[in-house]
């Protein structure tokens, strides 16, 4: 059964064909793989997508050995039950949480005797975008390198716990609802929270990127610029590339300016934009009219009402029920 909202595409199938598995599984890389016996054979599939990301759960009770072809995206896995195994360019895995060697030149080898997976997807595009905000990455441009991975294993034990909790947090607090992810906000930040995740858990090329020198300082009317796109495009799902473009810098660049001349990074800024944007509404608010404190915190990106509710208080030294009651 697939189900779409025009935030999220769900998708959940049962079977006991291991050929109708093997078609659903195709989906995130293609493979060939050894035959899987029928008898007592189960699969069990539930996926939710929105755009650039996805987070599935899978099934299968079958002993499953396959050549699989480097994926076209970033797919994070997550061993819940079972065990799998990965052997990629003489090296092999056999790990709780593991990265699909995308990177490599030839086809890897994959199995399992019975599994129960969580699958994290996303366009090496979209991490790529948040790569280029790590502080000491690469301008944006035809010829920057992007983000390279390396290594299919998390850098610890305790980064990959942390990963475990990132997905729990996105899954179930923000790709289970529909009214959430219907924010342009909130899908971007979701996919912002799991594309630095990734970048955090897993060795690749920006954690070995020198910190911004002085001399990519920039003068306030670059900064200027930057914060000009951020107060007219708030409402929008922006990105530190977009801002770069706008101030007419590399991003590189205008983490180094904001830095020097601000103290905070320009994501700092644009979230301060978007809290004092949401003061505001909640002051012309009118719960009778239906306006709460949840619809105007997702308005404005806050997917977390604890989280808004915490940060709100800090900067206006009140709750947002308060304000908006007044």
């Amino acid at each position: 059964m697939t189900e779409a909202t025009s935030a999220v595409l769900r998708h959940h199938v049962t079977t006991d064909d291991p050929e109708e598995a093997a078609a659903h599984q195709a989906a995130y890389a293609s493979f060939r793989h050894e035959p899987v016996a029928r008898d007592g054979f189960a699969f069990d599939l539930s996926a939710a997508f929105a755009g650039p990301l996805g987070v599935s759960r899978m099934r299968h009770t079958g002993r499953f050995r396959a050549e699989v072809d480097p994926p076209g995206q970033l797919i994070v896995l997550e061993v819940t039950d079972g065990g799998m195994w990965i052997a990629d360019d003489g090296h092999d895995v056999a790990d709780r949480l593991m990265l699909a060697p995308h990177w490599s030149s030839s086809p890897h080898t994959a199995g399992w005797e019975r599994v129960g997976l969580r699958i994290t997807t996303l366009e090496l595009d979209a991490v790529a975008r948040v790569g280029v905000g790590v502080p000491g990455s690469d301008p944006p441009g035809p010829d920057a390198p992007g983000v390279r991975f390396g290594s299919m294993t998390p850098r610890s034990a305790q980064l990959a716990r942390y990963w475990t909790n990132l997905v729990d947090h996105v899954e179930r607090a923000m790709l289970a609802n529909d009214e959430l992810m219907a924010s342009p906000l909130v899908r971007g930040e979701a996919l912002r929270q799991l594309a630095a995740g990734a970048l955090f858990v897993f060795p690749n090329s920006t954690l070995d990127r020198p910190a911004a020198s002085a001399r990519t300082a920039a003068e306030p009317a670059t900064v200027r610029r930057a914060m000009d796109f951020m107060d007219a495009h708030a409402h929008e799902d922006v990105t530190i590339v977009q801002v770069a473009e706008a101030a007419r810098m590399g991003a590189r660049g205008l983490q180094a300016a904001f830095r020097r001349h601000r103290e905070q990074s320009p994501l700092d800024y644009l979230r301060r934009v978007r809290m004092e944007r949401a003061h505001h509404d909640l002051q012309a608010g009118d719960p009778t009219r239906g306006d709460t404190v949840g619809s105007i915190a997702v308005r404005w990106g806050f997917a977390n009402a604890g989280r808004f509710s915490v940060d709100y208080r800090r900067a206006y030294g009140r709750s947002p029920s308060d304000t908006l009651r007044c």
